[in-house]
């Protein structure tokens, strides 16, 4: 049996080959974290059956998955090692003494040799992707969270009184609002002509007439900037717009997470509403 060592690293890894005695087939072999350089890796084991051989490699970064996936594929025996236990048994051992990056793989070989340590935990591919899908999400939901900030801003300066007239200023009929007409000028200047623009892709209409009337009204005693408008209303259309975009892409998220939890039939679902 052999045992390989690889220390990963951004750019490039290395590699060192020991038997089932500790002997050295070879070390410090460097290539680039990229299919070449992969490639060249397999080139140099190529001699031997890849049932002989046991990979072992530290969870570092996320720095270590591509070369893990590519190596799976390959039919690779591979552990992948938390590095507070190799960074134990570097302390434990000679090896402490002769500390270089080239001499990590050494370690990592010589640690898995011996056995004596836990595998971290490897989520199959439908875990991977749930727990990928998770974490886009949620960075999705912190984008509109400071786009609503922005807007908010921004109408805070050229309708004050907007946001108090709405319990949700993100909700469907305000944000068909905003993205016509959004400061108090605007609303003063509304035509009969203008309610029809904006009633066209709102659903309640009726009430959505009533709020235009009001917004209207409020607008006429509203405290706001009067100077620089167009770049302040350009601005909150312009964040409307993403939040929308991102809002579609949050459901497609949702949609996937919930594809993947049925898949894996468990009740996770309920706390990812």
């Amino acid at each position: 049996m052999f045992f390989l060592g690889i220390d990963i690293a951004k750019h490039n890894h290395v590699a060192s080959l020991i038997d089932d005695n500790g002997n050295s087939i070879f070390k410090a072999y460097s290539f680039s974290n990229s299919s070449n350089g992969a490639d060249s890796l397999i080139d140099k084991l190529k001699k031997y059956s890849t049932d002989d051989i046991i990979i072992g490699m530290e969870a570092t970064g996320h720095y270590w998955l591509a070369l893990y996936s590519y190596l799976l594929e390959k039919d690779f025996n591979i552990i992948v090692i938390n590095p507070i236990q190799t960074d134990a048994w570097r302390h434990a051992t000679d090896i402490r003494k002769r500390k270089t990056d080239s001499s990590d793989s050494v370690l990592i070989a010589d640690f898995i040799r011996f056995g004596n340590f836990k595998t971290s935990s490897i989520a199959d591919e439908k875990y991977l992707n749930l727990r990928n899908m998770t974490r886009f999400r949620h960075s999705l939901i912190e984008q509109i969270g400071d786009l609503k900030r922005k807007i908010i801003a921004n109408l805070d300066l050229v309708f004050p009184e907007y946001s108090s007239y709405f319990s949700d200023i993100f909700g469907q009929t305000s944000k068909e609002i905003l993205l016509n007409f959004n400061t108090a000028e605007d609303f003063k200047n509304l035509k009969t002509r203008d309610f029809e623009k904006v009633l066209r892709n709102i659903t309640l209409k009726k009430s959505a007439t009533i709020k235009l009337n009001s917004l209207k009204q409020m607008s006429q005693s509203s405290f706001g900037v009067k100077f620089a408008l167009s770049s302040y209303s350009i601005q909150i259309k312009c964040l409307i717009e993403q939040i929308k975009v991102i809002e579609d892409q949050t459901k497609l998220i949702e949609n996937e997470i919930e594809s993947i939890v049925k898949d894996l039939n468990t009740p996770i679902l309920q706390y990812l509403a």
